[in-house]
This record gives C-alpha cells, structure tokens and sequence, in this order.
C-alpha cells in the first residue's frame, strides 16, 4: 500500500510538470520507488550511483552481492528514454554481461534483458507508462521486477526470462500461421471442410460438396490476381463516369471432370470419378494379401479426428454421424472403406494404399485427379 502511494503521489508530480531533469527524476522518482521496494538507498554498495562501466556510467546499479551489478538503471529527460537503448545495453553488456536494464524519464519504464537474442524491442520484456497504469498496477510490475527480495533470490530476473520466452513463442506462433494454414487446406483437413460446410448449409439450406469447398480454400492459398480497369482516354465524353477498380475472382464452382485411368502396376484401370479410383485400388490390393486392409486402418493417416476411413463396420466409419453411413463401400474381407471423403482425401488414402503395400506412389500407382 505505501508503495502504491508513493507511485500516486509521484505521478501527479510527474503531471503537475514539478519533475523535469534527470536529477529530479533520480531522486524524485526513481531512488522514492526503490527506497519502497527494499534498497537501502543510503547504502551506496548496495544502490550505486553513477557506476562506471567499459562504456560510460550507468545512472545506478542495484548490486547483489554489494558491489555486484544485477541490475542498471538508466535516466533520461522526460519523453527521452528511448533515446538510450543502445547506450544501456553496451553499458551492461561491457560490465560482464548485467542481465538486467531499466530505462526510465520517470514516466515510462522499460524493462530490458540484456543477454537474449533479438532486436532491442524483442528483448524488452515490459514498457510500464504510468499515466496509463494504475497506482496499484504499476506497484505491482516494480514488486515483480525491482523489488530487493526478488532481484536477490534471482526470481525477478526468472519473471523476465519468462515473459521473454512468452513473446517468444507467441511470435513463432504468429509466424506459423499461415504455413498451418497451408498444411490444413492442402491435407483436406475434415473439420475445416466440416465448419465451412455447416455455416454455407446454415445460409443457403443446402450443404455443399466438400470438394468444392476445398476448391474454393485451395483459392485461397494463391494471391488474387487483379485487374484494373485502364483509365479513360483523353477523348471520352465527359459525362462518361470512369469504371470502379475490380477484383477478378479466381474460384470456379463448377467442379472439373474427375474422370481418368488409374495405373496400378503397369495395369490401367479407368475410373469415372475419384472414389472409384480409391476402391479400385483398395480392393486390387486387398485381393493380393489377405493382412492388407487390416494394416491400413492401423495407419495413423488412415484415421480422421473423429472417425476411421477404413473400418469393419458402417458405424466405425461414422460413429457420431448416422446419417452418413450410407456412403461407404464394402472391400474384401468385411472391410470397408468411407466414401463421404473429399478428393484430397481420397488421394492420401491411395497414396497410404500404396507405401502398405510396399509400392511407389507416383511410379507404381499413378492417378490423374
């Protein structure tokens, strides 16, 4: 609670314009927060000012053991901290590597470490404005970071190495975004195809064919091109309004013609359409060895989120959609195969047919879907 007031009370200074200079903010701001945070202020072994570094001095150090730099702390004019970033962390790292590094103009602080990998930006962990937090707010980020207990068992130095590695992995995160993004359309990802299906069924009253909503998704993946309707010639009337900017659509939804010859060893089998394709397949390979459909549905790329593609029941195939087990196909052995797939889909189970199968994908079994 004192901490909290002695932030209020600084801050209506701060606003008030009665703190301005850097010394003003030293021992007006910096040294009142610290002195409520634990440091003996009046112990210049343990709150080090103007410690000399390899580079220049850095404003204060908080020392642990004394003498010790664990932390800097650099003060600039207000609205002129960032200005020194640079001159800070060269100020630490020229000191043996001090971890940790404070810029403030009284208002704003930001919290550096001094060590990890990234531009300056990605290795401030924090940027407290105090005109923006609450007293109790702000009394919390400096107990968590500043604090003399913490700074000595080493935990604030921990919260920001975590928070680092929080940024960190949201960042890698955001990267990986759209090759996700990528993998979930090229790979015929069935939930996706599930809630863009639902939501057009919710709209139109019809549900559309999963591989026209994949055709239009695979869209999706490529730039749109676009044209641009050319300007007006100097000699068009003038009452002749200019044509708006258009964007020519690149989805199609009319479905092109499945129809092929799938070559299965050197053996061509025409199909009218993908399914046909797959089973064809399915049931060519099953005949060959009795243990092959077995081995297919222990495939991890045989099996959907929620469902098996090749079971030994309709129900297996489909066991939270009843009204979809009509559409499957029966294969050797009591086995069968879904057939509510869209193409990719179908293409993989093919693919998957064929490494069981001990053959080349592309070389021994070729489809032109």
């Amino acid at each position: 609670m004192a901490l909290e007031t002695t932030v209020s009370d600084i801050v209506s200074r701060l606003r008030e314009g009665r703190i301005q200079n850097e010394q003003a903010i030293s021992q007006g701001v910096v040294l009142r927060i610290l002195q409520e945070l634990g440091w003996n202020t009046w112990d210049t072994n343990l709150v080090w000012p103007e410690f000399r570094t390899g580079e220049g001095r850095a404003d204060f150090a908080l020392c642990h053991p004394p003498t010790r730099p664990a932390v800097f702390i650099e003060v600039k004019p207000v609205g002129r901290a960032e200005d020194a970033v640079r001159q800070a962390l060269d100020y630490a790292f020229h000191t043996g590597g001090v971890p940790f590094v404070i810029l403030t103009d009284g208002q704003t602080w930001s919290f550096y470490l001094t060590m990890e990998r990234g531009t300056y930006e990605e290795r401030r962990v924090y940027k407290l404005d105090l005109f923006e937090r609450s007293a109790a707010e702000a009394a919390a980020k400096f107990s968590e970071y500043l604090s003399h207990d913490r700074v000595v068992s080493g935990q604030a130095l921990a919260a920001a190495r975590e928070a680092y590695r929080d940024r960190n992995r949201a960042a890698q995160a955001k990267i990986a975004i759209p090759t996700a993004w990528q993998e979930l359309v090229g790979s015929g990802d069935e939930t996706l195809l599930d809630l863009l299906a639902s939501a057009v069924e919710s709209k139109a009253g019809v549900r559309p064919d999963d591989d026209d909503i994949l055709t239009f998704l695979t869209a999706l993946r490529k730039p749109l091109p676009h044209q641009a309707v050319p300007p007006a010639a100097p000699t068009i009337q003038p009452q002749a309004r200019e044509q708006p900017f258009r964007l020519t659509p690149i989805y199609d939804a009319a479905a092109p013609s499945r129809r092929g010859t799938l070559m299965l060893d050197g053996k061509p089998y025409p199909y009218a359409n993908a399914k046909e394709a797959m089973v064809t397949v399915l049931r060519e390979l099953a005949k060959r060895d009795p243990t092959f459909l077995q081995r297919c549905s222990q495939r991890a790329d045989a099996q959907g989120r929620k469902r098996n593609y090749i079971a030994r029941t309709p129900d297996d195939l489909y066991p939270d959609r009843p009204d979809l087990r009509e559409y499957h196909e029966e294969l050797p052995g009591g086995w069968y195969v879904a057939t509510n797939l869209n193409n990719v889909l179908k293409k993989s189970i093919i693919r998957l047919a064929a490494e069981v199968a001990g053959l080349s994908f592309g070389r021994d079994v070729t489809v032109e879907f």
